[in-house]
């Protein structure tokens, strides 16, 4: 979540406000969300010391993510400043990346057995 935040922040900083219009809807959002979470936690447990490793590595990973989902990293800020404007859509956003995450949760654990 470090990881995210950071980059996000870094992002955001970089990039002028952007309006309601111009954000991903809801279920490709959280999609992307759920996947940018899914590679901190890949980096997460590989408990690198090194924090330019870690964020490197991060970098790469949410590249990857980015090409998979067809989106570049200007829409995906541009779609969270969209979503961090509007508090109640956010709410919204993350209890879907929340349900998303169970779901895999549990298609993991049920193809593992």
């Amino acid at each position: 979540m470090k990881y995210l935040a950071f980059a996000l922040l870094f992002l955001l900083a970089s990039c002028s406000p952007s309006g309601i219009e111009e954000r991903l809807d809801q279920e490709k959002m959280a999609q992307i969300l759920v996947d940018i979470h899914a590679d901190e936690a890949k980096i997460s447990g590989m408990e690198i010391v090194s924090a330019d490793t870690n964020l490197l590595l991060f970098h790469e990973l949410e590249k990857s993510t980015l090409k998979k989902h067809q989106i570049d990293s200007v829409t995906l800020v541009h779609s969270f400043q969209a979503y961090v404007q509007e508090p109640k859509e956010f709410i919204k956003l993350y209890e879907r990346v929340n349900e998303i995450m169970e779901q895999r949760k549990k298609a993991s654990e049920t193809s593992h057995r």
